[in-house]
């Protein structure tokens, strides 16, 4: 697919923000020596490295070391940062050559205005939109499992109840149109907070029925032309793995997905009508959103299992359209390259609002987790961007 933004527009806004970037990065490497917080004592918090817990959820731990990560580089800068930033990092965890060797939590206020939580590994996070990640995963088992023919179907050959609602213009969706966010579906979940009626996403989810609110929407774009965050698609890919399966899709997730990973505790929001809410606010412990990460790094691996296609993986973690100067749109995954001391690090993300990120780093077999709180302040995901480039300058050579 074409890229839609025009390049100049594309350059100037990804200049303006790399710059703005920088600027924020300096000041705040600059703050690391002047402004730490103290805590009731009046002392600098002192951040120390332990190993994670070796428990029985399938992960085998190791120290950084082991795995060629610069334990003194990164707990210095864990230190630095967080006694520098008024910081809403709920947990990070990294996974490096398999094993996991970094496992840290905080505490912070749950989901969007909720009650202050001490987090912890036994703690389901809301990972908001990194639902979409695990909805296509479900698609792709659908079609691995031979439930649907391929991403080239109809979407509204799945909803004849819907017929009356069929045009010219619909009938060219696909169910890749979907996945890629190019449905052409008019559709505005960005202009507005989601607690605003005026946000789509606010009436799909009040509405007695959800899909034919999606479905009735008018197409005002080429389907497979224009890029447009729409959590409705994620919904409709929802209900299309329902009557493709026979099941909703949390319990084909649970029966196909989540027991074949040894991931036990999850929860799934819902809409009306018995509809599962497959576009957000999925609750995962953050250890087993780093196990659905592995699963891609490994090509559809966990351990000596096979759970889901290399075919799928590859093609789902591919760019098909760019969203905007940084990120490019895969089957709801999201693609970057972070630029370090003249390198690259090619990632794929699923990434969710607040600062919910599942970083997967093929080349280095790496893996970074984000849970974090930042509903109201998105430019201070700043703080994961500038955490994961640390990260990934611990990375010995």
């Amino acid at each position: 697919m074409k890229k839609n933004f025009p390049e100049t527009a594309i350059n100037s806004n990804f200049h303006i923000r790399r710059s703005i970037f920088l600027i924020f990065f300096l000041l705040s490497l600059n703050c690391l020596n002047t402004c730490k917080s103290k805590n009731s004592s009046g002392i600098a918090d002192i951040f120390s490295y332990q190993i994670p817990a070796e428990t029985d959820d399938g992960w085998e731990t190791a120290s950084l070391s082991d795995v060629n990560i610069n334990e003194t580089a990164l707990v210095k800068y864990m230190n630095e940062f967080l006694n520098t930033y008024d910081h809403k990092i709920h947990g990070i965890i990294i996974v490096k050559d398999e094993k996991l060797v970094f496992e840290e939590y905080f505490s912070g206020y749950t989901f969007y205005h909720g009650p202050f939580s001490e987090f912890n590994r036994l703690k389901k996070h809301n990972i908001a939109s990194v639902t979409k990640s695990v909805t296509s995963a479900l698609t792709g088992l659908t079609v691995d499992k031979g439930y649907i023919q391929n991403v080239n179907e109809k979407v509204f050959n799945f909803f004849p109840e819907y017929s009356y609602l069929r045009n010219d213009d619909k009938d060219k969706i696909t169910l890749e149109h979907l996945l890629t966010m190019t449905s052409g579906f008019q559709w505005d979940e960005k202009s507005y907070q989601y607690s605003d009626y005026r946000n789509d996403c606010f009436q799909m989810y009040i509405r007695s029925d959800p899909v034919k609110f999606i479905l009735e929407k008018p197409v005002v774009d080429e389907p497979g032309t224009n890029y447009n965050y729409n959590g409705g698609c994620v919904i409709l890919l929802g209900e299309i793995i329902r009557k493709a399966t026979g099941l909703r899709a949390d319990k084909f997730a649970e029966q196909s997905l989540f027991s074949p990973l040894g991931i036990t505790d999850f929860w799934w929001e819902e809409l009306q009508n018995d509809i599962c809410y497959t576009s957000g606010d999925m609750k995962l412990r953050p250890r087993d959103m780093a196990k659905f990460g592995n699963l891609y790094l490994n090509k559809g691996y966990w351990k000596e299992e096979r759970i889901i296609s290399e075919d799928w993986v590859n093609v789902s973690t591919q760019a098909f359209i760019r969203q905007n100067p940084l990120w490019e749109c895969g089957y709801l995954w999201w693609l970057h390259t972070y630029e370090l001391n003249g390198k690259e690090f090619k990632a794929f993300a699923a990434r969710g609002w607040g600062g919910q990120q599942i970083n997967v780093f093929p080349e280095y077999d790496l893996v970074v987790v984000f849970t974090a709180g930042y509903y109201d302040e998105p430019d201070m995901e700043f703080h994961i961007y500038i955490l994961t480039l640390n990260i990934l300058n611990s990375l010995n050579s």
